[in-house]
């Protein structure tokens, strides 16, 4: 029998680490709470509250906008690597 899930997972906190917030609705141990917001906005967005739901999607912004300068930085870099190595090649080739 099929289920709904592309990827079912176990998760498991190690024995040194105590979890940081557990999902109200599943059990789920997380290390932080950013986690456990995000697996509750996704999971169980259906049944979670109005305020879950508005942390969801608050963290959810954040996290675009990090990726976004991410990428942006990661661009940046290429750009400037590349034109060091023309740069330094024309310099070579000039003698």
């Amino acid at each position: 029998m099929a289920t709904n899930r592309p990827l079912e997972r176990e998760y498991e906190v190690p024995p040194e680490e105590s979890p940081g917030k557990t999902c109200p609705y599943c059990g789920r141990p997380f290390r932080s709470e950013r986690y456990a917001t995000f697996h509750i906005g996704v999971d169980h967005a259906e049944e979670c509250s109005e305020d879950e739901y508005e942390a969801f999607e608050a963290e959810r912004d954040d996290e675009e906008y990090d990726l976004f300068t991410f990428h942006f930085k990661a661009a940046i870099s290429v750009f400037l690597v590349y034109f060091l190595f023309t740069f330094v090649y024309a310099l070579v080739w000039a003698g």
